[in-house]
């Protein structure tokens, strides 16, 4: 049974969140990027404390986060539809998760659409690893994580790995995973009035703006169509109540079928990524621990 202040969160999310009023186009963009931007309503559960310090990658800004000389690095690719969030929204959670796992973090800004539509952020999360390898950090020694679009851009970068024949992370953990951009899973209907936080009928804008002129099941787009054979160990977490759980399900299903190593953990009641409510949800906090678990598993 789900906390009461897990209820709270979702009652929080359902009222300014899904119920607050946004205008299509870029006007409603702008206006949900500096709502999420400033935390709005969620700020109080969201900031951290300053980075430990920043560089920048591509033309991208970055941030470091968690203990500098930890054994094992992650990669962080933050979520928001691929047309709003940043390094800074998703910086709490992130540097949460590194004090839980003991590794340190770099969270990437990577650009978004509708100004940088497909293939931009993926070309970003590229140059980034890149950045990475080149500082010394070994594959061995490297997680990749992101949450809902970001951890659909978290497989999209290995599969784009895969195709350059370059070295994959050890593990990459994806938080409720946005991988079928066709919105063809059972849990966008059925689950479309239960979700407190995402409206199906708002996905189809946020698609068109992010693929461009390439088709919405383009195999980087939505990973959940693609070869997904030769990728590192996935862990995967998806709350009940999301639009998205058979992003996360079908996902694990075709990693396994592939002979990927893939784990589904699923949450109760829960609200996509809930996670990120660290501060005041109670199963925030230890899916978080589940997930430095999982890390701490692999070598961290």
């Amino acid at each position: 049974m789900a906390s009461i202040r897990s209820k709270l969160y979702s009652a929080i999310l359902r009222k300014f969140v899904r119920g607050g009023m946004i205008p299509e186009g870029e006007k409603g963009v702008a206006m949900v990027r500096e709502r999420m931007q400033s935390g709005g309503v969620l700020g109080p559960l969201m900031r951290a404390s300053a980075s430990n310090h920043s560089v920048t990658i591509n033309g991208c800004h970055a941030d470091w986060h968690g203990a500098p000389d930890a054994s094992h690095t992650l990669l962080y690719l933050h979520g928001g539809g691929y047309i709003m969030g940043s390094h800074e929204t998703h910086a709490g959670m992130v540097r949460r998760l590194c004090q839980y796992a003991g590794i340190r973090a770099l969270v990437l800004n990577y650009r978004k659409a509708p100004e940088h539509p497909y293939p931009a952020a993926i070309e970003d999360a590229g140059a980034a690893y890149d950045f990475l390898i080149a500082e010394g950090v070994s594959p061995d020694h490297l997680f990749v994580a992101g949450d809902s679009a970001g951890g659909g851009l978290s497989l999209a970068l290995m599969l784009t790995l895969k195709q350059k024949a370059k070295p994959q992370p050890k593990a990459a953990a994806l938080i409720s995973p946005w991988t079928d951009l066709t919105i063809s899973g059972e849990s966008h209907v059925t689950r479309d009035q239960r979700d407190p936080m995402i409206d199906v009928s708002r996905m189809g804008e946020a698609i068109d703006m992010y693929r461009g002129t390439e088709a919405a099941d383009h195999p980087l787009i939505s990973p959940l169509f693609a070869d997904l054979s030769g990728l590192p160990a996935l862990f995967v977490q998806v709350g009940t109540e999301e639009v998205l759980f058979n992003d996360s399900t079908r996902l694990v299903d075709n990693a396994k079928a592939a002979g990927v190593k893939a784990e589904l953990e699923v949450w109760q009641d829960m609200p996509h990524v809930h996670q990120i409510a660290y501060r005041l949800v109670p199963e925030a906090k230890a899916a978080l621990q589940s997930i430095a678990g999982f890390f701490k598993a692999q070598g961290a």
